[in-house]
């Protein structure tokens, strides 16, 4: 006969394990609607009944002695949340090459605005005007004042990308490294300390749990991040959950430490010293230093690297033989596009305005300020031509009142085929082929077709990241019907317990008080 006590016991652990079940199930039914808590649920394991396991060791078959409550787990999808946090990498840098490319649309825009296009056109009606009037003095001022106005607007244009540009430097440093970034990856670092303890103490910090995946779902939104668990055994018995975040670079397969447990290190955005046009993210390291601080290259993912394809990219301009340099149509690739317009357009018609055999340099229409190589940021009137409207050659012959080389420049702007090179006095390093207006109508193209296709990208993101989002809800998110069905269900299984007590008692009360009686 087994120990009349154990039954007890067994009812006992009944008792508790039910209402652990409800409290946590009242738990998740409370925090429904809390942002980032995941469904917790209580493990329970049955108590061997082996005799030769137990303290008073017997070799015969006893009854059930129960349940035991091993712990209160999170229910999370490792799959689903690696899943996620690649796809909130891929999402942020659109969100990001989205909204800077934005910016320079405002800029470059010929539709809503009157941009450049629209200031070449008056220039080139100006001339047609002044091939009917060549010798007018006030026509060839008219002239004179659209081809400043070209000049201008090539200068605000310019200056406007590169306020966009350093703008995005501004963002990507203090908002985003320093406000964001850093803090995040300090932030979980503590708590991973502060887990660490608990576990220690054979806690659950399933609440700290929470926080930490909700900083870790906002690195994931700013670089390509992986995230790698492991253990540490402690004692025997005791084995605790350690935490590791590095950039991972999938082009390479290289790991760059950021967090291991309460170890971290931070980001600096810093001036390339040999480029000062590039940008580039170096790592503070305090533990597992690369290398090559220089970690630029590495980032494939996330808003920081919308940013770095925003403010290093060149285009068809990058350096192969540079690393920070990247094919991306960034600030760099439209600010050199228009510095290349700039330079041609001032080429041609300097060209065109000069007489052979002269030397070109005395009767230039258009110069640089500073007489450094002409860019959209430094081309104006010649103060030649500033100082007489009647500088513009309107005939190759001399005494002649024929608009033959005003004739020549309206022709040259309008329809003849060129090719453009980024430095036009040497006929180095061609980019196009065309005329004016289709260089033009390809820089204002090419911009319309990168936002129309980062628009998209960003659109199926976003999507996807609605996907994963209700697949990893519906493993770790809370459904307060389910919730209520099992509230339910624990209700009876402890009710249950409970009648199991009143058996038990029933039982004893017939040991004590009704046996033996026989014979008295």
């Amino acid at each position: 006969m087994r120990p009349t006590f154990l039954a007890f016991e067994t009812a006992h652990r009944a008792l508790a394990a039910q209402q652990a079940q409800i409290d946590v199930t009242g738990n998740n039914l409370a925090n429904a609607e809390t942002p980032g808590y995941t469904r917790q649920r209580v493990d329970l394991n049955a108590i061997s009944n082996s005799g030769y396991t137990t303290k008073f060791a017997s070799s015969k078959f006893t009854g059930g002695w129960g349940v035991n409550i091993s712990s209160i787990s999170q229910i999370r999808d490792p799959f689903l949340d690696a899943r996620y946090r690649n796809e909130a990498a891929e999402n942020g840098r659109f969100n990001s090459v989205v909204a800077g490319l934005g910016d320079l649309e405002r800029i470059l825009d010929e539709v809503d605005t009157n941009g450049l296009q629209n200031e070449i056109t008056s220039f080139v009606k100006q001339l047609q005007i002044l091939s009917q009037y060549p010798t007018d003095t006030d026509m060839a001022m008219i002239a004179r004042t659209a081809a400043q106005k070209v000049t201008q607007i090539l200068n605000v244009n310019s200056n406007q990308i590169n306020e966009v540009r350093e703008q995005q430097i501004f963002d990507l440093d203090k908002i985003v490294i320093d406000n964001e970034f850093n803090s995040v990856v300090k932030n979980i670092a503590a708590l991973n300390k502060q887990i660490r303890e608990e576990n220690l103490h054979g806690n659950a910090p399933n609440d700290l749990y929470d926080q930490r995946n909700i900083l870790i779902d906002d690195l994931s939104q700013l670089a390509n991040i992986k995230v790698t668990t492991g253990a540490e055994k402690v004692s025997e018995g005791l084995s605790i959950e350690t935490l590791s975040i590095a950039i991972y670079d999938e082009n390479t397969g290289r790991s760059i430490s950021l967090i291991q447990n309460d170890l971290y290190n931070t980001l600096s955005v810093v001036r390339n010293p040999d480029d000062s046009s590039l940008l580039s993210l170096e790592i503070n390291a305090s533990f597992n230093a690369p290398e090559d601080y220089d970690i630029t290259k590495h980032f494939s993912g996330g808003s920081i690297k919308g940013y770095l394809d925003l403010i290093n990219g060149s285009g068809s301009y990058a350096d192969s033989a540079n690393a920070n340099h990247n094919g991306f149509r960034g600030t760099l690739y439209y600010q050199k596009t228009l510095d290349t317009f700039a330079a041609n357009f001032a080429h041609a018609l300097n060209g065109l305005n000069t007489v052979p055999p002269a030397d070109p340099a005395d009767n230039q229409l258009f110069s640089s300020s500073g007489g450094v190589s002409i860019t959209a940021g430094n081309i104006r009137i010649s103060e030649d031509w500033l100082n007489d409207p009647g500088h513009i050659t309107t005939s190759t012959n001399a005494g002649s009142s024929e608009p033959d080389n005003v004739l020549r420049m309206i022709k040259r702007l309008t329809t003849d085929t060129s090719k453009f090179f980024t430095d036009p006095s040497a006929g180095t390093t061609q980019v196009f082929e065309g005329t004016f207006t289709e260089y033009l109508a390809s820089l204002t193209g090419e911009l319309s077709l990168d936002i129309e296709l980062y628009t998209n990208f960003q659109k199926t993101s976003d999507s996807v990241m609605s996907q994963l989002f209700s697949a990893r809800e519906s493993v770790s998110g809370v459904v307060q019907d389910e919730e209520g069905v099992k509230l339910m269900t624990y209700q009876k299984s402890y009710n249950a317990a409970a009648r199991y007590f009143t058996v038990l008692d029933e039982a004893v009360d017939t040991i004590i008080n009704k046996m033996g009686l026989v014979g008295r």
